[in-house]
């Protein structure tokens, strides 16, 4: 008996809209831009310093194939009064991991080193999470960092205070002409 056309066709769309079959899976291209705004950086290191002062900055980021190149900079301020600036090279993977590293503490610093960080960007786009960090004996296992919220320009505020200000005199105008 052979089977009918019918038969056939139905088994080819049990298997296109089931998934059966060969399943190829890839990460896709991560689309956000690191490069838009400073990130706020909160983490402790082995010994107890807290780092939560400190923010992260990516001043460039170029597409290379699925991978993002990064470069930027973190500055640091910790809890002990170390602080300093430390520029960065690093990859934005597909899967969504960071992976930087330092290559040059900018003068003046105090009490810090160069180290290589891994991470995690958040869904969002708008955190880094899970992070970790070695380097000079240093280690941490918690770091993680946000995007810091953009505040409205002084110009809004202003432009809203006038509109309100002529609603009040046109509502003025209207109660006067009824008059």
């Amino acid at each position: 008996m052979k089977p009918s056309r019918l038969t056939l066709g139905m088994v080819l769309i049990a298997i296109l809209f089931l998934g059966v079959g060969p399943q190829v899976t890839s990460a896709a291209p991560v689309d956000v831009d690191l490069t838009k705004g400073t990130w706020l950086v909160s983490g402790t290191d082995v010994s107890g310093i807290r780092w939560d002062s400190s923010t992260l900055t990516f001043e460039s980021q170029t597409a290379q194939g699925d991978n993002f190149s990064l470069a930027g900079q973190f500055n640091w301020i910790g809890s002990n009064g170390s602080f300093g600036r430390e520029n960065f090279t690093g990859t934005l993977f597909p899967n969504r991991e960071l992976a930087l590293s330092g290559f040059e503490i900018v003068q003046p610093a105090a009490g810090i080193v160069l180290a290589n960080y891994f991470a995690i960007l958040a869904e969002s786009g708008k955190e880094i999470v899970n992070g970790s960090w070695n380097g000079s004996g240093i280690p941490s296992n918690d770091w993680s960092a946000t995007l810091a919220p953009v505040p409205l320009p002084a110009g809004v505020w202003l432009f809203s205070a006038g509109l309100i200000g002529l609603a009040g005199m046109a509502r003025r105008n209207c109660k006067m002409s009824a008059s």
